[in-house]
């Protein structure tokens, strides 16, 4: 692989300006402050990662160098200057998630390992790595727990209704999809191979792996190209919010093609290289 080395990037050169929308509306939804502090005084952070550290395999450099070389090249491009622990638990879907506000670590799954190329797990890391730098996991840490965490501490703790219940939920999982857009844009300044991006999002999509070989990206760019011409309206929004975003894969290759194509990643490229 042929990188150009970046460095002083900052959030705001991929940060995608949706996400950044979003994350304001939801730090200003009404009871969400007490949400993250009734998270913390849970200590519900430390049996999420409890859950992962004591059922996956802790990586070291000595065990797995390839794929600790491939977080060190991510946290070197994106300015992260703590490389998180690394874990690779049981699963057969194409999963990473990044646990840990203070002391972050990220979970791989296996089949990431053991299915992707050297390309394409950069990109799975350097999207971590990513949200990391943008301070996204504790979002995120509470968008995963948030059913459970309503059940326990609503209404009477936080003072919610059902209704302003529901609209924090939405709000954070409104928050969640913008991310995913940030994360890619990460992922692609640490990965720059924008073919096995394409790749790996036509796999995402569900992809045949017997046509892995033989798919021709340009048919993915064409669909996520077309999928532009679709406006979000609030019955797609409210939809999104009952069922899931079941990866979004098309959506998220649009917007990455989109920031490609309006030169935004060259700007990047340009602005942040290595003499």
């Amino acid at each position: 692989m042929n990188f150009q080395n970046l460095e002083n990037i900052d959030i705001s050169d991929f940060q995608h300006p949706k996400e950044a929308q979003s994350m304001k509306r939801l730090r200003e939804t009404k009871g969400f402050e007490r949400v993250v502090r009734k998270f913390y005084d849970l200590g519900i952070e430390n049996i999420i990662k409890l859950q992962f550290t004591g059922s996956s395999l802790k990586l070291s450099p000595k065990s797995f160098p390839e794929l600790y070389q491939l977080t060190e090249r991510a946290c070197q491009i994106l300015g992260v200057d703590h490389i998180p622990d690394i874990y690779v638990h049981k699963s057969d879907e194409f999963t990473a998630r990044t646990l840990g506000v203070d002391n972050p670590m990220i979970a791989i799954s296996t089949e990431c390992v053991d299915k992707l190329s050297k390309e394409e797990l950069l990109f799975v890391i350097g999207r971590e790595v990513a949200k990391i730098k943008c301070q996204h996991i504790l979002y995120q840490e509470i968008g995963f727990i948030f059913p459970e965490l309503m059940d326990a501490v609503s209404p009477l703790t936080l003072g919610l209704s059902g209704v302003l219940s529901s609209g924090l939920k939405y709000a954070l999982f409104h928050w969640s999809q913008m991310a995913e857009y940030t994360a890619d844009r990460g992922g692609l300044l640490v990965c720059q191979d924008v073919y096995a991006i394409k790749k790996l999002y036509a796999k995402l999509a569900g992809l045949p792996e017997r046509y892995w070989a033989t798919f021709d990206v340009g048919e993915l760019e064409e669909q996520a190209k077309a999928f532009e011409g679709f406006k979000e309206r609030t019955f797609d929004k409210f939809m999104r919010f009952l069922y899931g975003n079941n990866l979004w894969a098309i959506a998220r290759a649009q917007e990455l093609v989109n920031w490609i194509e309006t030169g935004g990643y060259n700007r990047v490229l340009v602005s942040k290289a290595v003499n």
